[in-house]
């Protein structure tokens, strides 16, 4: 696959997004028509937040997890998963649409994630939203040295733009064996420090090895 596998905790929207990608290029189902996603839909009636977010040490939440992962593997279409533990939420999001390298994809409730080249940009419907981003490439990241910067544009309640820059730090990790969803992972890891002054954090990447 050669995929970026990612984590990345957010200062300003989601504490986690984990992106996964299962095989398969259906344009019926990357195009939105106006209508729900069934595919979408029927995937996340069967498999609730909590057998996402739960101990996969459970049973119950693991057998959640393993018929999860046969449905994707049944119908051949991407998903993101998009999580924030803390708070015990989930959502599902397919493919939308896209336009000048960046790919939508959205929940069945309209919420959406904007990637370029396997990194978010910009969320709409999450609260307090991504506007828009300036981030390092994924080529510079897999490289796992030297130092980026990242600036974030969000809406602050008054509905003006405000925007947070961030320096950050690149360093290889030890390679780790990591699961998505039942399937098992050989990956070489990277992470990025970054500070700023609305504080500090830590994004952490997965990529697969093969």
């Amino acid at each position: 696959m050669g995929t970026i596998l990612e984590m990345r905790y957010l200062l300003l929207t989601l504490a986690a997004v984990v992106t996964l990608s299962a095989c398969g290029d259906d344009p019926s189902f990357k195009a939105y028509g106006g209508g729900a996603f069934p595919l979408l839909a029927a995937l996340k009636a069967k498999t609730a937040p909590s057998p996402i977010l739960g101990a996969t040490n459970d049973p119950a939440i693991r057998a959640g997890i393993v018929n999860f992962r046969a449905g994707l593997q049944k119908e051949g279409q991407p998903l993101i998963l998009a999580s924030n533990a803390s708070l015990k939420f989930g959502t599902l999001l397919a493919p939308f649409g896209g336009s000048n390298g960046v790919e939508t994809w959205s929940s069945t409730g309209y919420q959406t994630i904007s990637l370029r080249d396997g990194m978010m940009v910009a969320t709409r419907g999450f609260g307090q939203d991504l506007m828009s981003s300036v981030l390092p490439s994924t080529a510079t990241i897999a490289a796992a040295q030297g130092t980026t910067t990242r600036r974030y544009s969000y809406l602050d309640g008054a509905d003006k733009m405000q925007s947070v820059d961030f320096a950050c730090q690149l360093a290889p990790a030890p390679p780790e064996s990591i699961e998505v969803v039942a399937k098992p992972y050989v990956t070489r890891k990277v992470t990025e420090a970054c500070s700023g002054p609305k504080g500090s954090f830590t994004n952490e990447y997965w990529f697969d090895s093969g």
